[in-house]
């Protein structure tokens, strides 16, 4: 049926087994973003695709137009309803399970399958209405349209209505003197109930208390609410089983003649098509708190990093509904351009710059659309990412020794195409052994030619080859004290920070000339 396998590995290189997080997560705050894209779905959590990073642009271009056809309400709205639907079928199936008696648990599976039957015609039919660009949907549609056509599918539907037909011809009547239940066949006996409902309406009040109990008895599928059946309901539905043995037996041989109803590829279907819905659904609400999104460029070419207007996006949740203006920054290799080195105050918003590079890079190697207004970038085959850590005792390194392991780690593994953010690296040494180490790296990384973030307290770093671009963390120009967030490419003199400073407390060269010759 059709070439349509996945919504989101369409060239059929989706992982087996479960995928841990990789190890750049923790540093670039990717575990707190995934966290809050799940947050509203603790039961449905698609953690596992975001883990999965892709190494073919075409795959990113194939998830780039899923994405912007679910932006359309007409689209995204029938998958959304199929989606529900199949939650509440794995609610019924796990609820049926979980039963005891075993007509009852036939019950909720028939009712599951016929929900099951519903929304997967019903999806057919809304995609077929709909225009569709993504070459994923449009695959889709013709996979369903194929299958609710088959014979499978057709015997199944006509299977489900013939016992659904059969178990609605039940009637039954239940008679209750003292402790003793009679239970026999409707056979046009009078039904009182209607009659005495009326001669008692006369005394009802305003206010009354409904004393009706509705009986756990799944003959046309249970209700929502319906919970394990007490012992007396067991043996009403016994006895009605007993006196309708045909629709009965119809019911346990469809029960199990169907055991595998559900589809691999719409269980498949449903599983990864989560992972855009609940992508949107996030960006969405930043959206409406005045952040951007955009669908970057990606290129295997390597060296390319160009990005407009971006912002940390694990920042930005934190900071959502608490009236914080969004600081975004820009940043862009030339030529032959491959190193950032950042330098600036301290808590001035380093560390959060080379986040979000990272993020942007991760985000966008997954096929979303990114925080940026703007961006082109090469897709990196991996990200490393080499952060301060706090020293291991049970290593028996010390903490430059255990941070050279890591980067020569690092440095043996990257390729012309991998991301290399490195935050506030060998501060436990001295200032002349960091800028020799720090020196070194950044040769190395040059030669790789790949692309690296370099956070640093050393200003000298930014002048260490051509391939080096300075990056500088702002201060407000009245107030050196006041950090802007934003960050500019020029030379790093280390010297307006502390002038800045001298200035404002008046320690300026010219104060202090006046001071000591008045």
């Amino acid at each position: 049926m059709g070439r349509f396998t996945s919504i989101l590995f369409p060239q059929g290189d989706a992982p087996a087994g479960a995928v841990g997080e990789p190890g750049c997560f923790s540093d670039l705050h990717l575990d707190e973003i995934i966290a809050a894209i799940n947050a509203r779905h603790p039961e449905d959590q698609v953690n596992e695709f975001f883990h999965v990073p892709l190494r073919d642009v075409s795959a990113i271009e194939h998830r780039q137009q899923v994405f912007r056809d679910l932006e359309c309400d007409e689209i995204r709205a029938p998958i959304m309803d199929f989606v529900g639907g199949m939650r509440t079928i794995r609610l019924r199936l796990e609820q049926a399970k979980e039963l005891r008696h075993p007509l009852q648990r036939q019950g909720w599976f028939i009712y599951a399958i016929q929900t099951y039957c519903e929304i997967v015609a019903s999806l057919r039919e809304a995609l077929a209405r709909v225009p569709l660009a993504s070459r994923g949907l449009r695959d889709l549609t013709q996979y369903l349209a194929e299958y609710v056509e088959c014979d499978s599918f057709r015997n199944l539907v006509n299977d489900t209505e013939s016992v659904q037909t059969a178990l609605r011809g039940v009637h039954y009547v239940v008679h209750i003197q003292d402790l003793r239940v009679h239970v026999e066949k409707y056979d046009g006996q009078t039904d009182y109930s209607a009659g005495v409902a009326t001669i008692f309406g006369r005394f009802a009040t305003e206010i009354g208390k409904d004393h009706h109990a509705r009986l756990a008895v799944p003959l046309e599928g249970p209700p929502e609410d319906s919970v394990d059946i007490n012992h007396i309901e067991a043996q009403i539905l016994e006895c009605v089983a007993d006196l309708y043995p045909d629709p009965f037996a119809q019911l346990a041989g469809f029960c199990q003649r169907n055991q595998r109803f559900l589809e691999p590829t719409i269980r498949q279907f449903d599983n990864e098509v989560r992972f855009y819905l609940y992508y949107l659904a996030f960006v969405r609400k930043l959206t409406s708190a005045g952040l951007s999104f955009s669908y970057p460029e990606v290129t295997s070419e390597p060296g390319v990093l160009s990005v407009d207007d971006a912002c940390d996006l694990a920042l930005t949740i934190k900071s959502t509904g608490k009236e914080q203006p969004l600081v975004g920054n820009a940043f862009r290799l030339l030529d032959a351009e491959r190193v950032f080195v950042v330098t600036g105050p301290n808590q001035g918003g380093k560390t959060t710059f080379a986040r979000t590079a990272g993020q942007c890079a991760y985000l966008a190697s997954l096929g979303c659309p990114i925080p940026a207004n703007r961006a082109r970038l090469t897709l990196p085959d991996r990200i490393y990412t080499h952060f301060e850590r706090q020293e291991n005792l049970s290593t028996l390194h010390g903490k430059l020794e255990d941070e050279l392991v890591r980067i020569h780690d690092i440095l043996s593994r990257a390729t012309a195409t991998s991301l290399i953010i490195m935050n506030e690296s060998f501060s436990s040494t001295t200032v002349t052994d960091a800028l020799q180490i720090g020196t070194e790296i950044v040769g190395r990384i040059i030669r790789l030619g790949c692309i690296a973030v370099y956070v640093s307290f050393l200003d000298e770093l930014a002048s260490v080859d051509r391939a080096c671009v300075s990056m500088v963390g702002e201060v407000a120009p009245d107030d050196p004290s006041q950090r802007t967030f934003k960050f500019t490419r020029r030379p790093a003199d280390g010297l307006a920070y502390a002038a800045a400073l001298a200035g404002k407390y008046g320690l300026d060269p010219d104060v202090l000339r006046r001071r000591i010759n008045p």
